[in-house]
């Protein structure tokens, strides 16, 4: 008997679905009618079930079918591949998806768009890994995740690219990485499609890609329609109220940056603690001196570099001399000194060896005198361990205190500048009340803006602005008055006050 075979076909996902084959027949009377073939001794049913349903029915299909594929020389699934792709598809090969995308991960400052969709080839025969991404309709662009270097071979002249280079590539060119070859085609010789589910994976990132989009030209837009007013730089003449600190870092720093060799004969001092209460203006006098000198800099806070690891925290302080030994001149301000710089001699055998390591840098950079200078903050001067204080390493020690009743005129003038603040204001009797305070520079800077929030809720802005009936006229006509800046250093005065009571009975 002979058997006829089973009609199958490919859905979207690439299962098979049997189908019955309708036939039509002519009855006596001339009629036709269909019925179904002898495919019919197929039990469609049963067969329809395993294919969906059995995870290990469809597994061992899809495993031949990958085994099948890959058959297929690679140029030509590329050719079918790069038929499909849109512009910001990203298209990845090699032997196993993980190492190809940790690859790629290394070679992102190649991509200048955003990734819509990626697709994954595995192939066993090419020795190494590819990658390749839409530009636009015909665009595309070939970049080296190797480590090596790759080849190119286009209208008859060899290019090579080394590892994160990227080339765009046209039909007929030839890449070559170590002993593996590939042709770039503009057309597989047959159809493919019907093999696409299994010769590559798919990623859609296409809705995530145009949120990222979107938030990015809203946000660039905002810059274009937004009147930003440049922030000037903090220069000494703005730190006020530390006189005395300002000369010792002009003296110090800054005019042997300026003028080296007025100071060629002088040995230099590279290590200077700032020490003081907080809020005395110790980090803004560093601002300050970076930006009066114009050279590079950068602040960190001690605790920053500490790890739980042993021996990394050593590490770290040596990585950041080294760039600092790198970009010579340079400023290194470190703030919270105290937690890194305690005496030794404790139970933590850890920290002893950070505070070794920092001796070291410093002795180093004070024997070769480099263009380096290191200024440390701290509120606990006392806790600092004695080496750490000497001469020949942190050996200058500028302190910053608490401004006297002339220092507190000058730092309020500072920053009341540009406020609407009334003509009629009595400042002789706040800067009073903030030096009996004891306020710092930080204190009255917040003081000022206490008192312009008191003023609005004086003036009943605060509650237009709850209302939505506020005018620019309230605005302009607005003014800061005495009454404002005694309700504001009324509130910071209590604030301080202690509201614990004493200890014992009927107290």
């Amino acid at each position: 008997m002979r058997i006829t075979p089973l009609q199958a076909s490919y859905n979207q996902y690439g299962r098979t679905n049997i189908l019955p084959k309708k036939q039509e027949k002519e009855t006596n009377s001339g009629e036709k009618t269909k019925e179904i073939g002898t495919n019919l001794l197929a039990d469609y049913s049963y067969n329809r079930l395993m294919v969906n349903t059995s995870p290990n029915f469809k597994n061992n299909i899809e495993k031949s079918m990958l085994t099948l594929v890959k058959q297929i020389p690679l140029s030509e699934r590329l050719a079918d591949a790069f038929s499909f792709m849109k512009q910001g598809d990203l298209l990845i090969t090699g032997k196993d998806l993980k190492i190809s995308q940790k690859a790629m991960l290394e070679c992102l400052g190649r991509l200048k768009n955003v990734i819509k969709r990626a697709f994954f080839i595995e192939e066993d025969n090419f020795q190494g890994n590819l990658a390749f991404f839409k530009k636009s309709y015909e665009e595309v662009e070939i970049i080296n995740t190797n480590p090596d270097r790759m080849f190119i071979t286009t209208d008859g002249q060899t290019y090579f690219m080394d590892s994160h280079d990227s080339f765009y590539v046209i039909p007929g060119d030839k890449l070559k990485y170590n002993d593996s070859e590939l042709e770039i085609k503009k057309e597989p010789k047959m159809n493919l499609s019907i093999h696409r589910p299994f010769y590559v994976k798919a990623f859609n990132f296409e809705q995530d890609s145009q949120a990222v989009i979107e938030r990015q030209n809203k946000k660039i837009l905002k810059e274009i329609y937004t009147d930003k007013k440049a922030v000037p730089k903090v220069m000494f003449k703005d730190v006020a109220g530390q006189d005395e600190a300002v000369r010792m870092l002009k003296e110090s720093i800054l005019y042997p940056l300026r003028k080296p060799k007025a100071y060629e004969n002088v040995d230099l001092s590279h290590g200077f603690i700032l020490t003081g209460p907080p809020g005395t203006g110790k980090t803004y006098a560093a601002n300050a001196l970076k930006n009066e000198a114009n050279i590079n800099a950068k602040y960190i806070n001690g605790l920053e570099l500490e790890s739980k690891w042993v021996g990394e925290s050593e590490g770290n302080w040596r990585k950041l001399f080294q760039e600092a030994i790198d970009n010579q001149p340079y400023m290194l301000f470190i703030d919270e000194f105290d937690a890194v710089a305690r005496a030794r001699g404790g139970t933590d055998q850890y920290g002893d060896k950070v505070v070794n390591q920092i001796l070291t840098l410093m002795t180093d950079i004070e024997e070769s005198k480099y263009d380096i200078f290191v200024l440390a903050a701290t509120n606990h001067f006392d806790a600092l361990d004695p080496a750490i204080k000497r001469s020949g390493r942190f050996g200058v020690h500028i302190p910053f205190k608490l401004p006297d009743l002339e220092g507190t005129g000058k730092i309020f003038d500072v920053h009341a500048k540009n406020k609407p603040i009334s003509d009629d204001f009595d400042k002789d009797s706040i800067i009073k009340r903030m030096h009996e305070l004891k306020c710092s520079g930080a204190d009255i800077k917040r003081l000022i803006n206490d008192a312009y929030l008191q003023g609005y809720k004086r003036a009943g802005i605060i509650e237009k602005l709850d209302n939505n009936t506020i005018t620019d006229a309230d605005l302009d006509e607005f003014q800061i008055l005495t009454e404002d800046f005694n309700a504001a250093i009324d509130a910071f005065a209590n604030s301080k006050c202690s509201k614990r009571k004493p200890i014992g009975f009927n107290k």
